[in-house]
This record gives C-alpha cells, sequence and structure tokens, in this order.
C-alpha cells in the first residue's frame, strides 16, 4: 500500500472508530505526541495522548444519531502525508466542517502511520 493510501485509510478508519464509539481506538491513531487545534476549548490547542483522550469522548458523544457524509478532499504524498476530510454532518440541521490530518510514521515501523496533528474547521 503506497503512503498516500495508508494515510487515507487511517483518517477513514478515524471516523470509523469514532462512529462506532471506540475511543480508545481513537486515540490509538494519534502519534504519542499528535496535536488536535480545535474549535471549542479554550485552550489554543490539545497536545499528546492525555489531551487528547477527553476530547475524543465529547466527540464521540456529539457523533451519536448523527449522519453524516465524508469526502477526501486532497492528499500529498511525501513523509508528512496531508489528508482533508470534507465532512458534512446531517441531524436536524446541516453542518459542514473541513478536518485536515497531518500524518506521519512511526519511529518504530515506518509502514505505520499516525496522526500527527489534527485541525478542525466549521464553515458557516
Amino acid at each position: 500500500m503506497k503512503t498516500h493510501e495508508k494515510s487515507e485509510f487511517v483518517v477513514r478508519e478515524y471516523f470509523k472508530r469514532i462512529r462506532s464509539g471506540d475511543v480508545q481506538g481513537s486515540l490509538n491513531l494519534f502519534s504519542d505526541n499528535g496535536v488536535v487545534h480545535e474549535p471549542f476549548s479554550k485552550s489554543k490547542y490539545l497536545s499528546g495522548k492525555s489531551e487528547i483522550e477527553p476530547f475524543l469522548n465529547s466527540v464521540v458523544m456529539a457523533n451519536q444519531g448523527l449522519d453524516y457524509g465524508l469526502k477526501i478532499e486532497k492528499d500529498n504524498q511525501g513523509d508528512n502525508t496531508v489528508v482533508i476530510a470534507d465532512v458534512i454532518f446531517r441531524k436536524e440541521n446541516t453542518i459542514r466542517c473541513t478536518i485536515t490530518f497531518q500524518l506521519e510514521n512511526t519511529k518504530a515501523d515506518k509502514s505505520v502511520r499516525t496522526i500527527k496533528r489534527m485541525d478542525i474547521e466549521f464553515i458557516d
């Protein structure tokens, strides 16, 4: 599997695990020093798995009962592949969100990709 295919697989796996309520499995997709930029918390960003885990708990709760479509818009090849996911959430209203994932190879196994950075932006 090529690097960009591995990266897209990780992104799709993230959404699959969130949808199934698997917080620990979702957290395992992040590198140990992963960073999440999201618009909900008071801090500028969440850094490391200990800060990301409570956020993922909230994401799982917020996604219960939601239907959403996922479209991968772009993926760049390279060591730090960027995958942009266009997500449309539907429940009572429709909310559009762009989530940008930056992925990297793990140091232990170059064939394994992890999420190094995730940026969440809601679009009006």
